[in-house]
């Protein structure tokens, strides 16, 4: 990790581009392809979707957790901290009555919520500062917190820790 941050702090040229080229498959089932990757999308049955695959929404929560363990990680290495078990829990609260502008109601997410849950022989200080620096560089927390309020709370060994 450390010399992923050193090649950065010399480089001139450090924004990065990610892309994804989604093609719609069937009624609302559509298939993306990233980095070589195929993800599938559907609706559930519920809303007249086939149920093949998670939503749009539910890849934006997952993907707020992935991001949130995976910038921990490489934090928690660089300062020097072992984790035994990291899970981060995602939920978000929006009104489906904005997918038909119902009531003049906006279809984002009023809240999401993470909650980072560790085990680790570690001082909990230090993990809670491992968890500001998680907060404040993962990109997808970034990008999404100047939009929408974002809540987290930070669980090690079982004790809430507060952030």
């Amino acid at each position: 990790m450390e010399k992923l941050r050193q090649r950065l702090v010399s480089s001139a040229e450090t924004l990065s581009t990610n892309k994804a080229e989604v093609t719609l498959v069937r009624n609302q089932s559509s298939e993306a392809k990233v980095r070589g990757f195929t993800l599938i999308q559907d609706e559930p049955a519920s809303i007249a979707g086939g149920a093949t695959g998670p939503t749009p929404t539910d890849y934006l929560m997952a993907s707020v957790g992935m991001c949130e363990n995976v910038i921990f990680v490489r934090n928690a290495c660089l300062a020097g901290v072992s984790i035994d078990s990291l899970e981060t829990l995602v939920s978000g609260v929006w009104d489906m009555k904005g997918l038909f502008d119902i009531d003049n109601v906006q279809p984002f997410f009023k809240t999401i919520n993470v909650e980072t849950r560790i085990t680790s022989k570690e001082p909990v200080e230090k993990l809670a500062e491992v968890a500001r620096l998680t907060d404040r560089r993962c990109p997808v927390h970034a990008t999404l917190s100047r939009a929408t309020e974002m809540r987290f709370t930070l669980i090690v060994n079982g004790q809430n820790i507060p952030l």
